[in-house]
């Protein structure tokens, strides 16, 4: 994934950059910032759905998911689903773009809104640099603590979800016992495996595409005009003053940078950091760039290829799970934002009630509106309807959360 994020912005970028200049600072950054940066938004992703319908293939066809199924199912009839519900859920602690597109295992339709409807809130890695900023600014040495309890919040807001939603017409399931063939394990064919990967794969890049790719040039140009991409006085930066003072029973609503920091987490919500840097006005050093011919840099790209390939491959079979829950480092996370971000977002919250005020501002970022891309995924899946219900739910639940966890702490503080 980071290969391909990097092929798209420092290769693809380049050369499209250098194919456009000359031509108005709009334009070149609409091409390069819009257009480029949108497609890699969607190509970032394709890595992991090659793994995903690779994966899935295996244990269909051998027999193991239904058997995965059967051991789960007690537990997700709880919420209102079976045992099947239980994959799609797991995998979007990863990623909630292959967590919807995993509930094709589930062969009830309703079953399959509920599961993806609630899989959002379980905490993806793309939230962990935003939890590592605000933990490193106001935490501390209590930074793993706070960041485990996120995940907690999340899987106890999608057990109430589902279990309220699962009584409603639109989700809600036959209540019939799983009775499901457990098959004998069997070796599923190479080719059966890679037939079904990249069909679904291109299902996803050309159907998902679309819709993602428009969503994300319409938040560009909110975040670069009518000042050339100056975020404090972009359209989003104005929009972020205007409603701050809704979010003020949140905690977080004193200040517009969090509120306008929020629509570009659409984008993905590692963006907030990037964001924030944005407006803070932090340092970024700039790299120094050589000149290289497209021989060298393609040299360079394939290179990187190899060694992403090993480097995942080695990754995975050393079964070491716990990279996906690890924040990064202070180091990443100024990388990220720019120099001297944590001190300046300290600067932006002083007195006692600073850290239940990012608490409250870290629980809107883990319930908010998921990013594009699945958002993206809930219109591929399931319709325009779906993606309504999903909208004005991850706009209503955060917001009640944040105020509940802001209004109720700062009795404590």
């Amino acid at each position: 994934i980071d290969w391909v994020d990097g092929f798209i912005a420092d290769f693809l970028g380049k050369y499209v950059g250098n194919f456009v200049q000359g031509t108005p600072d709009w334009l070149q950054s609409f091409v390069v910032d819009g257009i480029i940066a949108g497609l890699g938004g969607i190509l970032v992703f394709v890595p992991l759905m090659l793994l995903l319908y690779f994966f899935l293939a295996i244990l269909e066809e051998s027999g193991y998911m239904s058997r995965i199924a059967f051991l789960m199912d007690k537990l997700m009839r709880s919420i209102g689903l079976n045992g099947k519900a239980f994959l799609p859920m797991l995998i979007g602690f990863g990623c909630s773009v292959p967590g919807i597109y995993a509930t094709r295992t589930l062969e009830d339709e309703k079953s399959r809104r509920l599961t993806a409807l609630i899989t959002p809130l379980m905490s993806c890695g793309a939230r962990l640099p935003v939890y590592a900023l605000f933990t490193a600014a106001f935490f501390g040495a209590q930074a793993g603590l706070i960041i485990a309890s996120l995940y907690l919040i999340g899987i106890i807001v999608a057990i109430t979800l589902g279990k309220i939603f699962s009584n409603h017409p639109y989700f809600k399931a036959e209540g019939k016992a799983l009775l499901i063939e457990l098959p004998p394990y069997r070796l599923p064919t190479l080719k059966m495996i890679l037939i079904y990967t990249f069909r679904k794969t291109g299902e996803y890049v050309k159907k998902a595409g679309t819709i993602i790719l428009g969503i994300l040039i319409i938040l560009w140009a909110l975040m670069y005009f009518p000042n050339a991409g100056d975020a404090q006085n972009s359209y989003i930066g104005k929009f972020g003053q205007a409603v701050q003072p809704i979010f003020k029973p949140a905690g977080f609503g004193d200040r517009w940078e969090p509120v306008a920091a929020i629509p570009p987490s659409l984008i993905a919500k590692e963006v907030v950091v990037g964001f924030m840097g944005q407006v803070l006005q932090t340092s970024t050093e700039e790299k120094k760039s050589e000149v290289t011919t497209f021989t060298e840099d393609v040299t360079t790209q394939v290179v990187g290829l190899k060694d992403a390939i090993a480097d995942s491959l080695k990754s995975m079979f050393s079964f070491n799970i716990t990279k996906l829950f690890a924040p990064p480092s202070a180091e990443e996370v100024e990388e990220e934002g720019g120099s001297g971000i944590i001190t300046a977002l300290q600067g932006l919250r002083t007195g006692p009630e600073a850290p239940i005020k990012a608490y409250s501002y870290l629980t809107f970022v883990l319930l908010v509106i998921p990013c594009v891309v699945t958002l993206g995924a809930f219109v591929q899946e399931f319709g325009w309807k779906m993606l309504g219900i999903v909208l004005v739910i991850y706009s209503v639940i955060p917001y009640i959360f944040s105020v509940l966890v802001y209004q109720i702490g700062r009795l404590f503080v």
